[in-house]
């Protein structure tokens, strides 16, 4: 019994033994606390606090309220790697910490790190809680903060996995469940897309997910895609596309906005001196900062290239043949000019000569006959009285012609008020061209179907037409001297052919004379023209018969299938 008591007075209870073991693990705790506070505490204050005592405080610092004693407070993100984030030991690392205490040691400002998660900084910086930061710029929040220049730019990706690429359509993300860090822009784009939006808040337990298959996406920056997928091992599993959206201003941000007019001067002189790229350069700018063009994009512009240099030599092309056109349009109008001024100066220098010739016989006949001192035999005077009759006649001719060249431009429609047949029009045109007394031509009035067909017309031009194609005919068909000296005049055929049929009434005048050639059929019509320079005229005949012809609704025109004789037909509404 006694035995047994003792033991039992030397034995501790459980419960005793766990409260033992309790206060055994809090003392190792407080001394691994110690040990380890020994160990680093004096790197950490370095880091916090970087001013020591060699460190100079500038005017600037002191105008905006920095000392030692109050540096200014960075706020910096925890995950936002590897631009800004906390180490393995607890101590703030990447590359916008290096280029924040660049800039700072350079402004000669005491500056501390208040590391802290994403969502707390915009709130920290607004409220004053911290001095400075990194953000992205905002359209939302520049009425609440100040923003400096941008330090870079950063442009968005969707990661998914490699084997969804031939069925993922990153540009259709209907339904799809999209997980990304709370982003207002990309939050509108998703709704808008009617994609599955999940706002997360750890960027790699999201990469982890996607390549377990929890989501069909992941947007992100460019420079987080790289870097978790390198981080995570995941480049087997996971690839990038590029995303059509808005890159985003990276800035330092502060409610100060001296700070940050000092910040903008000083960013200013570090982008000259080449201190961003040779902070961000072969890490984030020349990674990240240019834009990786989808190959799709790149088939595209080649076919949009295409298609404008296809365009612009068809355009180019036409404009060429256009221009070409113009300028033989324009050469031809030269040479036309320069021809009509020829013709003119030519028609002034033969009317002239057709003129003085008929005056010269006026006069010299008016003298003999007036003369008092001379006597003239009947017969003589029968001849200067017919030669003044043919001079006056040919005088009047060739001032009714003068007054036809002046009515040829003008398009007024000549009245068809006449009702006349065919066949008289016809007969009145020969006998007032007095073409069956010319001595070189043999004259055949030549009737087809039709010919005694009455049609209305105005009868004084559908006459006048056929005057002046006779008086071409009788022209054209008289001998020239040479022929006359080698053997006589041999009579030439003129013929004047008349027909109709259901619609036109038909006029033809042939002659056997010099001809035509059927190059010329058109040319011949224009005024002045005269194409054989020895005979005499005016050269506007042709030009007044077609004129005429085509306001009583015809035509005259030159047959140029009809090869031995000069063939014109005339066309007259019927």
């Amino acid at each position: 019994m006694l035995n047994r008591c003792t033991f039992a007075n030397n034995t501790m209870s459980p419960c005793m033994l766990r409260v033992k073991i309790q206060k055994l693990c809090f003392s190792a705790c407080i001394l691994l606390s110690l040990i380890l506070m020994s160990a680093c505490g004096d790197s950490l204050k370095e880091f916090f606090n970087p001013s020591d005592d060699d460190f100079v405080v500038s005017p600037l610092a002191e105008t905006l309220g920095f000392s030692k004693e109050r540096p200014l407070v960075m706020g910096m993100n925890t995950s936002y790697a590897p631009l800004q984030y906390v180490d393995g030991r607890g101590t703030p690392s990447g590359y916008d910490v290096e280029f924040t205490k660049k800039l700072l040691e350079r402004m000669g400002i005491p500056y501390t790190f208040s590391p802290n998660h994403w969502d707390k900084m915009s709130p920290g910086i607004i409220e004053g809680k911290y001095d400075m930061g990194l953000l992205v710029y905002s359209p939302y929040r520049k009425e609440l903060t100040n923003y400096s220049q941008a330090v870079f730019r950063m442009y968005y990706q969707i990661v998914y996995r490699k084997n969804d690429y031939s069925t993922f359509d990153f540009r259709h993300l209907k339904d799809k469940e999209i997980a990304y860090m709370k982003s207002r822009p990309i939050g509108l784009m998703l709704k808008e897309e009617h994609a599955k939006d999940v706002p997360i808040t750890d960027l790699s337990k999201a990469f982890r997910d996607l390549a377990d298959g929890k989501y069909d996406g992941v947007i992100c920056y460019r420079f987080q895609a790289q870097y978790n997928i390198d981080l995570l091992n995941l480049r087997g599993q996971l690839q990038t596309e590029e995303l059509s959206l808005e890159p985003r201003e990276y800035c330092y941000a502060s409610h100060d906005p001296r700070l940050i007019k000092a910040i903008n001067e000083e960013l200013i002189r570090m982008e000259r001196e080449g201190v961003i790229d040779e902070v961000y350069g072969d890490n984030v700018l020349t990674q990240f900062g240019a834009i990786k063009i989808p190959r799709w994009v790149w088939v595209l512009l080649i076919l949009l290239v295409f298609l404008f240099l296809l365009i612009f030599s068809i355009n180019r092309y036409r404009f060429s043949k256009r221009l070409q056109k113009a300028y033989d349009a324009l050469l031809v109008a030269n040479e036309r000019a320069n021809e009509s001024t020829r013709m003119k100066s030519q028609f002034i220098k033969q009317i002239s000569h057709e003129i003085r010739t008929p005056l010269n016989i006026l006069s010299g006949f008016t003298q003999l006959i007036t003369s008092s001192g001379i006597q003239l035999s009947e017969a003589d005077q029968d001849e200067a009285r017919t030669e003044i009759v043919k001079s006056t006649d040919r005088i009047t001719g060739l001032v009714n012609k003068m007054l036809e060249l002046s009515d040829i431009s003008s398009q007024t429609v000549l009245e068809r008020k006449d009702l006349v047949n065919a066949l008289q029009v016809a007969q009145q045109a020969a006998k007032n061209t007095s073409i069956t007394d010319v001595a070189h031509v043999e004259f055949t009035l030549k009737q087809e179907e039709g010919a005694d067909v009455t049609f209305a017309t105005d009868k004084r031009a559908a006459v006048r037409i056929l005057e002046l194609l006779l008086d071409n005919a009788i022209k054209f068909t008289c001998p020239t001297k040479v022929a006359l000296s080698e053997g006589g005049c041999v009579k030439q055929q003129v013929t004047l052919v008349v027909g109709s049929d259901a619609d036109t009434v038909q006029f033809a005048v042939e002659d056997t004379g010099i001809g035509i050639p059927a190059d010329e059929a058109e040319h011949i019509f224009d005024e002045f023209v005269q194409l054989d320079e020895y005979y005499n005229g005016t050269g506007i005949g042709l030009t007044v018969a077609r004129s005429l012809a085509r306001r009583l609704g015809g035509d005259v025109k030159l047959d140029t299938t009809c090869t031995d004789r000069t063939r014109f037909v005339i066309t007259l509404l019927a």
